[in-house]
């Protein structure tokens, strides 16, 4: 057991155009480039994010290899 309660991150971020650009004109900031995730610019500049729990697992794909796996996943639910 965790020596403390955590949660799964499943990222999937919408974003007003307004605020869009306005993220894309900020800096990098050191914060965001050591973590390399880019909602912390957002964070550090005041810009809300929402988080939503949901009761389900997903599937994460993070590089070339992931989406033949989910592809192949789904192929197999659908069949």
């Amino acid at each position: 057991m965790a020596a403390f309660p955590f949660l799964k991150h499943l990222g999937i971020y919408g974003y007003r155009r307004e605020t869009l650009l306005r993220l894309t004109a900020l800096p990098v900031s050191p914060l965001e480039q050591a973590e390399k995730l880019e909602q912390l610019r957002a964070l550090e500049n005041g810009i809300a994010i929402a988080v939503v729990k949901v009761n389900y697992q997903s599937v994460g794909v993070d590089v070339p290899g992931d989406l033949s796996r989910v592809e192949d996943l789904l192929g197999k639910k659908l069949t």
